[in-house]
């Protein structure tokens, strides 16, 4: 099974750091939960494959002994986050698991997809109380049934990618509904839209699958999302999804790196060599210990 995941870095920053008032650039702070993930999926899976491009290889991604490495230039605004890891994705031909940078597990999660025994992997399914997309689903399902992307009733819901797995039948439904819906939303200036990455990537996954009657498999389960949000409902099971700004806290990211120093002592120098090089003389750096 190919293990994947894919990072870009973007003229203007990230989606997130673009939100944050502080003059540290946030950037840099990607590395800890980067190399933990690496770190872990490497263990779990043997290889792993990063694809990026030449600015975020070259300032960031060099830095971590990632099994292999490809160059993808993004052609995608920041805002369409999402987009760069789906351009990705339609890459890869074969049945495919494709880890967030900042998800880093401890068990073998992806077991029953790597078995056969479902068509689609995901973190975990968003409430319908939970699902900022439900709103714009509602209100555009004669457009989704009009594209025959979605027919049936719709219940709210949505699907979380921390972590996402698809068989090669299921990526042919989901690349044309992507590539449907995404020239929607350029054409009607959708793509503007808070949340516009997260329904293309996301919600619309979940109305292929519901569609298609596919079945799925999640990781963490919904009630503890709801009630202790992604990152401690992940962590009960020893799944750490270090979503959204969730990484640049200085609390994760001096745990982070205690971890990897102290469990995983043989990837000591790639912390000391990207402080070295990179973040010595960064405000950034002083940040991680100081706050």
């Amino acid at each position: 099974m190919e293990i994947i995941q894919s990072f870009a870095k973007y003229e203007k920053g990230s989606p997130y750091i673009e939100k944050r008032k502080s003059k540290v650039d946030y950037f840099y702070l990607n590395f800890y939960s980067m190399l933990l993930s690496y770190i872990t999926l490497q263990q779990q899976y043997g290889s792993v494959t990063m694809f990026c491009d030449k600015a975020a290889h070259d300032s960031l991604i060099k830095y971590i002994p990632y099994d292999n490495i490809e160059i993808v230039e993004n052609q995608n605004d920041f805002l369409m986050w999402s987009k760069y890891k789906l351009d990705i994705m339609k890459l890869i031909g074969g049945d495919f698991i494709h880890v967030d940078q900042d998800v880093a597990i401890f068990d073998d999660f992806y077991k029953p997809f790597i078995d056969g025994k479902c068509d689609v992997l995901i973190q975990d399914v968003i409430s319908r109380k939970s699902n900022f997309t439900k709103p714009f689903i509602n209100e555009n399902l004669d457009y989704f049934k009009g594209t025959n992307i979605f027919t049936k009733s719709y219940d709210g819901q949505g699907f979380s990618c921390g972590s996402v797995g698809l068989r090669k039948n299921v990526q042919e439904l989901y690349f044309t509904g992507i590539d449907i819906l995404y020239k929607s939303m350029l054409d009607f200036g959708l793509n503007n839209l808070d949340f516009a990455a997260m329904i293309l990537e996301e919600t619309l996954l979940y109305l292929i699958t519901i569609e298609n009657d596919l079945n799925y498999h999640h990781i963490l389960e919904q009630k503890d999302v709801d009630e202790l949000g992604i990152l401690h409902a992940g962590d009960k099971i020893g799944y750490l999804h270090f979503w959204a700004s969730t990484k640049f806290k200085q609390q994760y990211l001096v745990e982070i790196r205690n971890k990897i120093l102290i469990d995983h002592s043989n990837f000591s120098e790639h912390i000391l060599r990207f402080e070295r090089e990179v973040l010595r003389n960064k405000p950034v750096f002083r940040y991680i210990f100081c706050g």
